[in-house]
């Protein structure tokens, strides 16, 4: 990858966001009996980012047996991604009054979706982990994944405030398309292979139709009702 030395950079400033982000809403009142669901998810999505600084560190200082030994830590900790994501969005969905507005059903969808998303990115890291290129491209797939919930907190908690010019929870929907465009024009651009991020466009760009498309859908909405029930 022509941006791999610096992609620990980019993974580190990803760490800021989330924290930023979750600042006010979670470290800040960690132990303020906070439902074990945001507890489980939180730390996990937390070692996952520090275990993607880890690894695009080894491969800058080209330490590739320590990269190839910590990152067996990941078939552990993805279950627990998944698992954790299904389940704090059961719970949040729980927290919207009926009757659930659109906007409830479409939260809904993303903290599912999300979880989908990362479960194929990261598998199709895994079965091309010897495949250097097609390896990197989904592993930052799966932190493009995480970007949406800490800058959208990060914009309504800091930047909005002050005044300022901030993206809205659904601007910052198109961040990670935009971004994931931009690195499959550098793909293109240099000749490389333009498979994985052309995966994460049109994976991303269906959920985003969804968005708009299933809080209108009879099923999904009755699907979300009882994953409220469930969730409370």
């Amino acid at each position: 990858m022509p941006y791999a030395k610096t992609a620990v950079f980019w993974f580190i400033g990803l760490l800021a966001v989330l924290v930023l982000g979750f600042w006010k809403s979670y470290f800040a009142v960690f132990f303020d009996g906070m439902h074990g669901a945001h507890h489980a998810h939180g730390l996990a999505m937390l070692a996952w980012v520090l275990l993607l600084i880890h690894q695009a560190w080894r491969v800058r200082t080209k330490n590739l047996a320590a990269h190839r030994s910590v990152g067996k830590l990941s078939i552990l900790l993805a279950p627990i991604i998944a698992v954790s994501g299904v389940w704090v969005t059961f719970h949040n969905v729980a927290r919207f009054e009926e009757p659930i507005p659109p906007f409830g059903y479409s939260i809904f969808l993303l903290g599912l979706y999300s979880v989908f998303l990362y479960v194929v990115l990261y598998t199709l890291a895994m079965v091309h982990r010897k495949n250097v290129q097609f390896h990197a491209r989904f592993m930052v797939g799966t932190a493009l994944v995480f970007l949406v919930p800490g800058l959208s907190r990060a914009m309504g908690n800091y930047i909005a405030p002050t005044g300022l010019p901030a993206l809205t929870f659904y601007q910052c929907l198109w961040v990670p398309l935009v971004v994931a465009l931009v690195l499959l024009a550098l793909d293109w651009k240099n000749g490389r292979t333009r498979k994985p991020f052309t995966i994460f466009v049109v994976l991303w760009a269906i959920q985003m139709a969804l968005w708009h498309l299933l809080p209108y859908v009879g099923p999904w909405r009755r699907f979300t009702a009882w994953a409220a029930s469930v969730g409370a």
